[in-house]
Order: structure tokens, then sequence, then C-alpha cells
């Protein structure tokens, strides 16, 4: 038998070890099947989001291959693009197998009722459409769970949100569920249309427990048959700082350093930690540091030139010759976006794991413009 390991750190695939996660999905199926023909939940729109490689995506594709089981339910994924609109018609249309040649036919037929948006005539007839659509599967006890990753305030997701609005009005059952990065979903608060996304169950993903790493650590460490002491698990665990994508790098690491019938020790640690380091910066800190502003950047590498684990606000105003309460903004949208988290009174930390490292490597690499 193959020495496979338990740990994933591929990014959207759904990891045999889905820690502090089952128990959130669990609640989202149970309410969406529980919700009746007009999905009457809290849940009909659904916002996960958080850092990326918190899971967001290794939890929706967990939840669209279970309601994907469902007879009554038909799952569309969607890609966030010009071609939204036409793409949810074209999926429905496949997977309900209705003949839409008929219902384009009608389609001068069909009424709006309370329609008070107002939309482009290419909108205009793909809404008509889609009320024939939703009309047939409602006949049919069909309803439909849109499902979209990284979403964003772009023009074609405002066009599909008022269409969503809209068919929600009309009491058709329909549902979405989508994820989002912190700082997109604070994007949203500026666009009028998309600002019910708000107003939606958004749910946050927390980092991982430190109980539940130190345990799955241990647990399937043991069951590889490789011996891991107490100690060695807590520190493996106080590597990772509760990060999901660093706890399944880490144990994938080790797993695939040591063979059955080793011992995990700090010689094996270190042989992984240079790697390790790496692998974070390149496949995660590299795109989470892109995405921040330049005022953002200034603030995180005023931080890491401190030597101590919680940094003083007043040592970042020191450091950039701001005011503190020039920062207020700057660090709540960081501890917003689950990078930094706050200590003491006063006082900011890293919540990533090796962030300051990232930060002090990519300083020195800007000495450079080649």
């Amino acid at each position: 038998m193959a020495d496979r390991s338990p740990f994933n750190p591929n990014f959207g695939k759904v990891p045999r070890l889905f820690l502090d996660r089952e128990n959130i999905i669990d609640d989202y199926i149970d309410e969406l099947t529980n919700s009746g023909d007009h999905i009457d939940t809290p849940y009909q729109t659904t916002m996960i989001y958080g850092v990326r490689g918190s899971g967001k995506t290794s939890m929706l594709t967990d939840i669209i291959n279970r309601v994907k089981q469902l007879d009554d339910w038909i799952v569309v994924d969607l890609l966030n693009n010009r071609s939204i609109i036409d793409n949810l018609i074209e999926s429905i249309q496949m997977q309900s197998k209705l003949n839409l040649s008929k219902l384009i036919q009608k389609i001068n037929d069909i009424k709006i009722k309370n329609f008070e948006i107002k939309l482009n005539s290419q909108n205009t007839h793909q809404m008509q459409l889609l009320l024939g659509i939703f009309e047939k599967l409602s006949q049919q006890g069909k309803k439909v769970l849109i499902t979209i990753d990284e979403v964003s305030s772009t023009p074609e997701m405002r066009d599909l949100a008022m269409m969503y609005q809209l068919l929600i009005r009309q009491n058709f059952g329909i549902a979405m569920i989508m994820t989002g990065l912190p700082e997109n979903v604070s994007e949203l608060k500026h666009n009028k249309v998309l600002t019910f996304l708000l107003r939606s169950s958004q749910l946050e993903l927390s980092f991982l427990q430190g109980r539940s790493i130190e345990d799955a650590f241990r647990t399937n460490f043991e069951k590889g048959s490789r011996q891991i002491s107490d100690s060695t698990a807590v520190k493996l665990t106080q590597m990772t700082k509760g990060y999901a994508y660093a706890f399944q790098l880490l144990g994938y690491l080790i797993w695939k350093k040591t063979n059955p019938g080793d011992s995990i020790d700090e010689k094996v640690i270190d042989q992984v930690i240079d790697d390790y380091q790496q692998k974070l910066f390149d496949n995660a800190y590299a795109l989470i540091y892109q995405k921040l502003t330049a005022v953002d950047k200034q603030f995180l590498k005023a931080m890491a030139q401190n030597n101590t684990d919680e940094v003083k606000l007043a040592f970042i105003a020191d450091q950039t010759g701001k005011p503190s309460n020039y920062w207020s903004t700057y660090r709540k949208r960081l501890v917003r976006s689950q990078i930094i988290k706050n200590g003491s009174y006063g006082f900011v930390s890293f919540k990533l794991p090796f962030f300051k490292e990232f930060l002090l490597e990519e300083e020195s690499f800007e000495k450079y413009d080649f």
C-alpha cells in the first residue's frame, strides 16, 4: 500500500483533513436542503470570506460536490467574466434538458412583474429567458444554487446581482454562495447594486484551532507509523499559527521527508523549514502582498523592523513619521484582512506565520530595479 500523505497543500482541492470546517458545511447544507421551494433561510445568499489560503475554495468545492448529489438541486458554478449570465443560462439548460427554442419563441409573452431595475436590451432578453426557465424549473420541483469563487465588484457581477434579486422577488427556488477576499467584500460596499450581498449570511473563515492542528498532526503521523512527541506536535502547531494552508503545507513536507518507522524531531523540522518558508512566500504571501495598497505595505514594513512579536503602534508612527491616529484605518483594514491581529492595548502582531520574514526579504529585493 502506498505511503499516501493525508496532507494536501494544493489550492482549491478538498483536503482529506478538513479541520474546523465540517460543522460550517453541514449547517449550510442542512439549511439549504430544509428551506422549502422558496429557499426560506438566511443562507439563501451566502458569502464565505477569508485570507488567501484559509480554505475558501476548498470549502466551496465541498459544498458544490455535496449539493450536486441532491436530486432537486442544479448547481451552476460560474466565473466572474463577461459571459457570466450566458453561462448561467447555458449551464441550467444543459443540466435540466429544457427546450429553450420553444421558450424563446414565447418570450414576448413573458411578463416581468415588479421590475424596477433598469436593464439594457440584451439584459432584458436574458432576464425574460431566465424568468421562463425558472418557471419551468419550478414546475419540475427543481432549485438552482449559483456558486462563484472570488467575487469582486464588476459590471457583469452587477448585472447578475440585479437579475438574481428579481428572481428572488418572484419567489423562485434560487440561492447563491460566493467566496471573496476580505478586501473584495469591502469593495462591494461602494456599489449600490451589490450592497445586498453584504446583507447576506457572511461566513468568515477564521484561523484553525491550535488543539485541532496538534491533534491532527499527532494522530495522522502516528497512523503513518511516524513517531512524534507531544512537544514536537506543539512546535509544529506553533509554526502554522493556525493558518490553514500552512497546516497542510507543513504536514505535507514533514510526511514527504520521513518514512514509516521514522521519528519526527528537531532534525526533521530543520530539514524542511527553508522549503516551508519559501513555499509560503511563493504560493501565498506574494499574491497577498501584491493586492495590498502602498500605504498598507508601508505599515507592514514598519512593523517588520521591530524585534519583538508585539509591535507598539507608537513604533510604527516613529518609523513612518506619521502619527498613530493616521494609521487607525489601515490597521483596522489589515486586521480585517487577517494579516495582522490586535494584541495588548496599542499593540499589533503578525497573524500569518513567517510573514515578517517575507516582508524583510521582499524589502531587500525591492532595493534592486531589475
